[in-house]
This record gives structure tokens, C-alpha cells and sequence, in this order.
């Protein structure tokens, strides 16, 4: 903590107060380590300290201006003290556990027994006041998603107040954006996806932020649950295995996993696909989602059944063309945790490996173009297949790229020269 306090300190010699405060204390008292420092000053002109400190830039979006910038090698964010002293700051943080400061002494502020919380594992709203709640209702969600995070239980007045309120005002939680929502949604999937799925479960928050998955607990499936139970049974399968896994470590394999069956309510494998692609990409796009992690969840949720299936190399090509390799290699990964839950893994294990190894030769083979062009995804762009055939810009040209993939990823082509053999070849 003394680099931390380090900080402080440089920041201090500008005249401004400044403490450690929300999740850099919380962490530090839980003995993690954090990346990014938050701090509170008492200086309501930014400007002016990152004048001072000679490093830093102002960030204006969002209801509270930041200082965001690095000292002693530490990434800092600060924000101005909210009311006159720290501890009215502390008393405006939602929970209890982020509501401690740490001074540039070392000392402790802790008027609300935030620490005490922690070594208890207790989740409690700050000085138990309700009115946070009524302040900004998606704290709700941040209590749950702490208390799965942490494995924290939540103490019995806080959730009291928390049922009461949504007995009587959930209505308000439909008025938060969506992509609030999103934010506080892809934290609480990070680590503890099951568990904090569950906890929405238990305070009925699903319907508010994804309906299409409430909906499921009336499709049955095939082994006298629903389908809903399927979805949580993946991702209990998925948060087993994301410390050890780093291939399913991803914001893309987690909602797969909550949108992996969001397609069960379909009978026609078209009509599911159009409603799968539908769903996804409409309330992702809503939650913020960055396009990217759209079309990787796409991409597993429509090919990872493919997989129970041998599948060639010609079609591994393809689908790694089509959509990413990282992707392919996630949705075979995928589908060994939908196997499991569907309680076919050890019928189709051997089909799985065999997949797997298919789709590695596949992609090693890519790769190495990658090596051998240094970085480039092809041995040739479209403008020297063009020259190299006096060709002129058209059709032709793409239809002769994407054959020159199939046959990268089939092995027929390894090198420069033998692409532009096989080019000659095609055209002969």
C-alpha cells in the first residue's frame, strides 16, 4: 500500500485532500490487488490539480468529472469529494464495503463498518439507509452481483428493504437504460456467472433485463426440467471451469452460455436461428456490447451443435472464414459444456476430440500465414491477384480469395509460390 499512499501524498503537495476510497479500498482490504486506483479531493476544479501534478486528463462524460492520468507508475482516477467532508463522500457510496477511505497517513475512515463487512462476509446498504435505493434502483443489481462475486451473503435488513422495494416500485426498474443494465450485467457475469443469474432469479430481476429468459421456465426439456434449467446448468459448468480455463475466459463464451437455448421456443431450425440472431443482437446491441463480442456469440451459439457432428476440414475452412477462428475455437469449447448438460458428452467425446483436432490442423495452418506474411490474414491481397492475372476489379477477384482459403486451410497451399500456382491453376 505505500505506493499507494505515494500518490496521495504527490497529490497533496498541490494544497487538495485526497484518500483511497470505493472498490481500491474494498480490494485492498480483501487482500486483491488493484489496477486502476480510485481516489477522492476535496478540489472541485480538476483542472487545476492536474495543472499542478503535471500529468492527467479530465474526463467530463458521466455525472461525475474525472482526473484520470498515472503517478509512481500507478493509474489513477479521482473524482471530487461529494459534500464537505469524507465521510459524507463514504455516505453516498451504496454499500457498505465501498464506503471506507484510507487517508495519506495510512489512517482508516470507516463510519459505517465497512471492514468489519468485509472480514464477515456481509453485504449491508451503507448506514442502512434505503433511500440509496430510491436514489438509483440498479443498486439492487450491484448488491447481488457483489454477493455472487464474493460469495457474500446479504444481510437480512438489506434485503428486506431491497424485497419491499421491489414489492412496491419495481415498476422503477423498468425506466433504467438498457445499457446501464449491460454494464452492471457483464460484471456480474465476469467471474460468478451462475451464481449471479441465481441471485437475479431469487429477487425476479430477470424479467426486467431479459425476459426471453424468464420465458424459458415453461419450455421443458428433454430430461423433466426446462430449458432455463439447461441454461443454468452451462453456466455452472462455465464458472467451474474459468479459473482454469483461459480459452472460456471470455465476455463472448459467458453469454453464450445465457444465450446459448434462447432459441428453444422455435420448432423450425430456421425459424430458431432467425429468432437466436434476432434476440442476441438486439438486447446486446441495447446492453452496449461491443460489435465484435455480438458476432462472436453469433458465431458459437449457431455452430457449436455442428460439433456433435464429424465435421471437415473443408467446412472448419469455411466457418473460419465466415466468422473468427478465436470463435470457432470457443464454440467447440461450448460445445463440449452444452454436451455435458445435455448428458451426451460421452457418446460424442470421441467426435469432439476428433473435431478438435481437425480444426486445430486448420487453423495452425492459417497461423501460418500469419508468420510467413508477418501478420497478413492471406499470401495475397485482391490488387496483386489482380496484377498477377491481369485481371480488372469485379467479382472473380473475391471468389478467387476465398477459394484461395478453402485451400490454405485444406493444406493444398503453404507458401507464396503456391498460391499464386494454384491462382494460375483456377484460371488456366
Amino acid at each position: 500500500m505505500r505506493n499507494y499512499l505515494e500518490v496521495l501524498k504527490q497529490i497533496e503537495q498541490t494544497g487538495a485532500k485526497a484518500w483511497l476510497v470505493g472498490d481500491t479500498v474494498r480490494m485492498i482490504e480483501m487482500g486483491l490487488q488493484p489496477e486502476v486506483i480510485t481516489l477522492a479531493i476535496d478540489s472541485d476544479d480538476m483542472y487545476s490539480v492536474s495543472q499542478a501534478i503535471g500529468t492527467g486528463t479530465v474526463d467530463s462524460r458521466g455525472p461525475f468529472p474525472a482526473l484520470r492520468g498515472e503517478l509512481s507508475g500507478i493509474p489513477f482516477r479521482a473524482f471530487s469529494l461529494r459534500g464537505s467532508t469524507i465521510e459524507e463522500d463514504l455516505s453516498y457510496r451504496d454499500i457498505s464495503i465501498e464506503a471506507i477511505a484510507i487517508r495519506s497517513d495510512g489512517g482508516i475512515v470507516d463510519p459505517f463498518g465497512g471492514r468489519f463487512d468485509i472480514r464477515n462476509k456481509v453485504l449491508r446498504l451503507t448506514g442502512d439507509n434505503v433511500e440509496l435505493i430510491d436514489a438509483d434502483p440498479l443498486r439492487i443489481l450491484r448488491i447481488l452481483r457483489f454477493a455472487a462475486e464474493f460469495e457474500m451473503d446479504i444481510f437480512w435488513k438489506t434485503e428486506t428493504d431491497v424485497r419491499k422495494f421491489l414489492d412496491v416500485q419495481a415498476s422503477r426498474m423498468k425506466d433504467i437504460p438498457a445499457e446501464r443494465w449491460g454494464r452492471e450485467i457483464m460484471k456480474g457475469l465476469k467471474r460468478r456467472p451462475y451464481r449471479f443469474i441465481e441471485y437475479c432469479d431469487d429477487y425476479d430481476m430477470i424479467p426486467f433485463f431479459l425476459p426471453e429468459l424468464e420465458e424459458l421456465k415453461n419450455y421443458p426439456n428433454a430430461k423433466g426440467g426446462t430449458i432455463y434449467d439447461d441454461i443454468l446448468n452451462i453456466l455452472s459448468i462455465i464458472e467451474t471451469r474459468f479459473d482454469t480455463d483461459k480459452l472460456i475466459q471470455s465476455d463472448a463464451f459467458v453469454l453464450a452460455g445465457l444465450f446459448g437455448h434462447i432459441d428453444a421456443r422455435k420448432s423450425d431450425l430456421s425459424d430458431r436461428t432467425k429468432h437466436s440472431d434476432r434476440v442476441i443482437t438486439e438486447r446486446m446491441t441495447k446492453w452496449n456490447i461491443p460489435s465484435e463480442t455480438i458476432d462472436a456469440v453469433v458465431a458459437i451459439v449457431n455452430n457449436y451443435k455442428r460439433f456433435y457432428e464429424p465435421v471437415s476440414e473443408e467446412m472448419f475452412c469455411t466457418q473460419a472464414v465466415n466468422y473468427s477462428r478465436r470463435a470457432m475455437l470457443v464454440a467447440l469449447q461450448f460445445a463440449r459444456c452444452a454436451a455435458e448438460v445435455e448428458g451426451r458428452l460421452d457418446k460424442i467425446r470421441d467426435i469432439l476430440d476428433n473435431n478438435a483436432w481437425n480444426l486445430s490442423q486448420v487453423l495452425r495452418r492459417f497461423n501460418n500465414v500469419e508468420m510467413q506474411t508477418e501478420g497478413s490474414s492471406r499470401y495475397m491481397t485482391g490488387r496483386e491477384v489482380m496484377s498477377l492475372l491481369n485481371m480488372k476489379p469485379g467479382k472473380k477477384v473475391g471468389e478467387l480469395l476465398e477459394g484461395l482459403d478453402m485451400a490454405v486451410g485444406t493444406g493444398k497451399v503453404s507458401s507464396r509460390s503456391a498460391a499464386e500456382e494454384w491462382l494460375k491453376a483456377q484460371t488456366a
